[in-house]
């Protein structure tokens, strides 16, 4: 519905992905959630996980950089709802859009659950990967094939 507007803020959404992952590189950022998949809504914010178990360094090198850091909370969900998860530190983009930083163990980080939703293994894009994507295809969705054939959406 929204036409060239959609694709065109899904590009920037990555570009900003991208400038925040590379604050958070010592962290093995990985880009997931809707801004991954290409799926997104006028609301939607950038989800990054990182491999780290402490918020405190994260939280640092996101000030360090200039991110206005808005909050963090424990994941209070019990495993294995949660996945890994342990924290999540909320921020506002240099855009003043809005990014959660979810702070996962680390071999969930290594060993990514499966989405409830198509079933493929939430894997998400390292900062290689979406720099290629951006490059070449930035507009690129990451659905499974068989999920449209099924007709999921």
């Amino acid at each position: 519905m929204e036409g060239d507007g959609y694709w065109k803020r899904l590009e920037n959404l990555r570009r900003e992905a991208l400038e925040l992952m590379g604050v958070l590189a010592k962290f093995k950022p990985k880009l997931v959630g809707s801004v991954w998949r290409g799926i997104i809504k006028p609301g939607s914010d950038i989800d990054i996980e990182v491999d780290c178990q402490d918020p405190e360094p994260v939280k640092r090198a996101l000030a360090e950089s200039g991110y206005e850091v808005l909050g963090q909370e424990p994941v209070s969900v019990p495993e294995p709802l949660r996945y890994g998860s342990l924290w999540k530190i909320k921020v506002n983009t240099k855009s003043g859009k809005q990014a959660e930083i979810i702070l996962k163990e680390h071999r969930w980080h290594l060993n990514p659950p499966k989405c409830d939703i198509f079933g493929d293994p939430k894997k998400g894009l390292n900062m290689v990967e979406l720099r290629k994507v951006l490059k070449e295809e930035p507009a690129r969705l990451f659905i499974p094939r068989r999920s449209l054939r099924n007709g999921v959406r």
